[in-house]
């Protein structure tokens, strides 16, 4: 489906040391790229943007990748950011402004291809 985005995977933060560095000290992420962070079990998890220079969007997922929320941080924020939903498996960070860019919405679908990127599925 033409209407289908994909956006190419920077790194998987599937361990806890992963997701605790997430993008401290990196460089920006590119237009289409994006990281993917994965819990061992659904809950309620919270970000922040202390060491990260730039801004990014935030999507949560639930355990069927399904965007339930969205949120934004600005660069070198410590404010965290908290979903409203307790059934969060799986975090997206991307661009500021991508999901807006890409009329990316809650209710979307997120699968993971086998070539490292994430397809999300218009709904």
């Amino acid at each position: 489906m033409s209407d289908d985005i994909i956006f190419k995977i920077r790194f998987i933060a599937n361990t806890s040391q992963k997701r605790e560095k997430g993008l401290m000290y990196a460089k920006s992420l590119d237009d289409n790229e994006i990281v993917l962070f994965v819990f061992p079990t659904v809950g309620n998890y919270g970000f922040w943007n202390k060491n990260v220079s730039f801004p990014l969007s935030l999507a949560f997922l639930d355990e069927n990748g399904k965007i339930l929320e969205f949120g934004d941080m600005k660069a070198e924020s410590e404010k965290e950011i908290q979903p409203k939903s307790n059934e969060i498996k799986y975090v997206i960070e991307a661009p500021k402004g991508a999901f807006e860019k890409n009329e990316i919405n809650k209710g979307d679908l997120v699968v993971y291809n086998s070539d490292n990127s994430l397809l999300i599925k218009k709904i």
